[in-house]
Formats: structure tokens, C-alpha cells, sequence
């Protein structure tokens, strides 16, 4: 399947709905979005930010948050979900290993809006997303301690195991197909 070029992926967005019916649209980070993001970021919770990024830190460093806004370089792309007079509510990273068909993510949703169904709905996104850079394996990881992500990655049908390298986390993951397409069930 080719590859869109990345001015066709800039025009790409979606929305997705939460449990009271409001929408969120996601559109992808470009370097114009970078202070929005780091302000983002900085609104989560300590507790948060830890779960997100496996770690204590307080802002992106420069170079990730560099790395974050630059669009489709090495098949990296981040992703805001926004809403009318909320601004940023979630964000997600995923990049595509070409060798492998495996799409790696990670994401987060603001604090304020945990328990609103914007969690699953980005990763049913996530999933399309990576289905449609030809990815065959959706996965990620977390902190063992992260009972919340860990629970939606297991309600979204992905398998849950120790983490190879590191004891402190797990991995999740899911195999994608095209022929059975993830429905999303906010209740």
C-alpha cells in the first residue's frame, strides 16, 4: 500500500465521540503545535506524566518534543485531541517499524477526563491508523503499576506479558486485521 504524503496526512483528522457525546477532534502535532503540546503536558498530573513517559519529568525535553512535532520523519507521528474551549484532552505517539509491520504507541489523556471513553476511542483510531500504514502488530508499554492502562489494553483485546528488558514494565499486544474492523463500545 503506498505510503500518503505527509501533506495529505496534515489534512487527515478525526473525531472521535466521548461517553456524553462530545467531540473530540484529533489532528496531527506540526511544529506550530509544540508549545500547546508542552503546556499539555505540563497540565498532567505528576502521577500522569510518570505512567505516559515511564519516568519523572516535568516537561518534553527539547529534543523529544522536536522529535514530537516532526511529522512522519522515521514514521513517527503524534497525534492532540482537542475540544472546543478544552484545547489539548489527550495526545498519542505511534511509529511504524517498516521491517516488522509492528506500529508502537504510547498515549495519554488529560486527568480531567479520565472515565470519559476518550482512551478506548483513540485506540480504536490508533488501530485504523496503523492498518492503514500497513502495520500488523499494534503494541506498547506501561508501567506495571499502571492498572488503568493495562486494563483498557486488555479490554481492547490486546495480550498483556512481562516486558523482556525491563521488570518494572509490561507490553501489550494486538494483532491487526483488516477484515474485522474494532468496534468501539464506550459504555
Amino acid at each position: 500500500m503506498p505510503m500518503p504524503a505527509v501533506d495529505d496526512l496534515v489534512a487527515a483528522s478525526d473525531v472521535i465521540i466521548t461517553r456524553r457525546g462530545e467531540p473530540v477532534r484529533l489532528s496531527f502535532v506540526t511544529s506550530d503545535d509544540a508549545e500547546a503540546l508542552q503546556a499539555y503536558v505540563r497540565s498532567l498530573s505528576a502521577s500522569s506524566r510518570h505512567k505516559r513517559f515511564l519516568g519523572a519529568l516535568s516537561e518534553l525535553p527539547k529534543a523529544v518534543l522536536d522529535d514530537f512535532v516532526a511529522l512522519g520523519r522515521n514514521d513517527r507521528y503524534s497525534l492532540v485531541g482537542t475540544m472546543d474551549h478544552e484545547g489539548i484532552v489527550a495526545e498519542a505517539r505511534y511509529a511504524l517499524d517498516r521491517a516488522t509491520g509492528r506500529v508502537e504507541f504510547g498515549l495519554s489523556v488529560h486527568d480531567r477526563w479520565h472515565g470519559h471513553g476518550i482512551g478506548p476511542a483513540l485506540i480504536a483510531d490508533l488501530e485504523r491508523r496503523a492498518l492503514a500504514l500497513g502495520g500488523v502488530r499494534l503494541s506498547g508499554d506501561a508501567l506495571s503499576s499502571n492498572s488503568v492502562m493495562i486494563a483498557l489494553a486488555r479490554k481492547a483485546g490486546f495480550t498483556i506479558q512481562p516486558h523482556a528488558d525491563d521488570w518494572t514494565l509490561v507490553q501489550f499486544e494486538k494483532g491487526l486485521s483488516a477484515d474485522h474492523p474494532r468496534r468501539v463500545c464506550l459504555r
